[in-house]
C-alpha cells in the first residue's frame, strides 16, 4: 500500500457542536481507528483511547478528561478507574432485561443551547486548586455516588439508580455557578414534576442534553410536558461494540 496517496476524510454526526455528548472525542477515536485500519497499525482500545485524548487534550488544547475518549473507543457499559498514570477499564455484566428497561426508560432531551466547555472546566479546577470545602466535598460525593451506580445497575434496582443521579446532578451544581442555569433548571424540575426520577445535563454543563430515567408509565407524560415548554426530545440507543472499522473492496 502507497501511505503517501493520502484520502479522503467525510464526517457525519447528528449532534451539534458543544452538546455535551462527547462528540468531540469520538470523532479523534473515529479518526485514529480509521488510520489504524488503513495503515494496519497494532493497536489496542486502550492505545486507541491514549492516543486520542493525547491528539485532543495535548496537541488542540481542547480541556477536559478522558472518560470521553474511552467511552467511545470501548462502548458498553463500563466502571473506569482514572488512577494516577493508569485508566482501567472494567466491563459491567448488565442483565439484557435491565438494559432494556434502562433504555425504555431513559430520555434524552436536547435543551436548547449549546457552549464550549473550557471556561467551565477552568472554573471547577481553579475551585479545586482553591480547596474551596463545597466544590471538595461535592468532588468526594461524586465518587461514592459513582460505585452505588455501578451497583444499583448491577443489581437492576433502577428506581435507586434514578435517585442517584438525581444526587449527582445535586453534586454537579455545587461544582461550578456556570454548570446550569434558570431554563435547565425550570426542564429539569418540571420533568421531575411529571414522571422523572432523576437525571443530570451532560456533558460539563452549560446547555445541551438533559438524561431523565423516568418512571415505567411515566415517560410519555414527561416527554410531552418538556415538549410543549421548548425542549426537544431525541431518541437514542445503546452502543455497546465502540469504535468499529472495516474495510471495502469496491468492483
Amino acid at each position: 500500500m502507497d501511505v503517501k496517496s493520502g484520502f479522503d476524510l467525510f464526517l457525519r454526526s447528528d449532534a451539534p457542536p458543544g452538546s455535551g455528548l462527547g462528540t468531540s472525542s469520538a470523532l479523534v477515536v473515529a479518526i485514529v481507528g480509521a488510520f489504524r485500519q488503513w495503515l494496519k497499525l497494532p493497536l489496542t482500545g486502550y492505545d486507541i483511547a491514549e492516543l486520542a485524548y493525547h491528539i485532543e487534550r495535548d496537541e488542540a488544547g481542547i480541556k477536559g478528561g478522558r472518560q470521553d475518549q474511552y467511552a467511545a473507543t470501548f462502548g458498553g457499559f463500563n466502571f473506569i478507574e482514572f488512577l494516577d498514570k493508569t485508566t482501567i477499564v472494567n466491563p459491567l455484566r448488565i442483565h439484557w432485561d435491565t438494559i432494556n428497561e434502562l433504555e425504555y426508560r431513559l430520555m434524552l432531551c436536547y435543551t436548547g443551547g449549546t457552549r464550549l466547555s473550557a471556561g467551565i472546566l477552568d472554573d471547577q479546577v481553579t475551585s479545586y486548586i482553591e480547596k474551596r470545602a463545597e466544590v471538595v466535598q461535592a468532588l468526594q460525593e461524586t465518587k461514592r455516588l459513582a460505585f452505588d451506580m455501578k451497583n444499583a445497575l448491577l443489581l437492576g434496582k433502577l428506581n435507586e439508580f434514578g435517585s442517584l443521579l438525581h444526587q449527582a446532578w445535586c453534586c454537579k451544581k455545587r461544582l461550578s455557578k456556570k454548570i446550569t442555569d434558570p431554563r435547565i433548571d425550570d426542564l429539569y424540575e418540571l420533568a421531575r414534576q411529571n414522571g422523572a426520577i432523576g437525571g443530570k445535563l451532560l456533558g460539563a454543563g452549560g446547555g445541551g442534553y438533559l438524561l431523565l430515567l423516568c418512571e415505567f408509565d411515566k415517560s410519555h407524560i414527561v416527554a410531552e410536558r418538556l415538549e410543549k415548554a421548548g425542549g426537544k426530545i431525541v431518541g437514542f440507543t445503546f452502543d455497546l461494540r465502540g469504535m468499529q472499522t472495516w474495510g471495502v473492496n469496491e468492483a
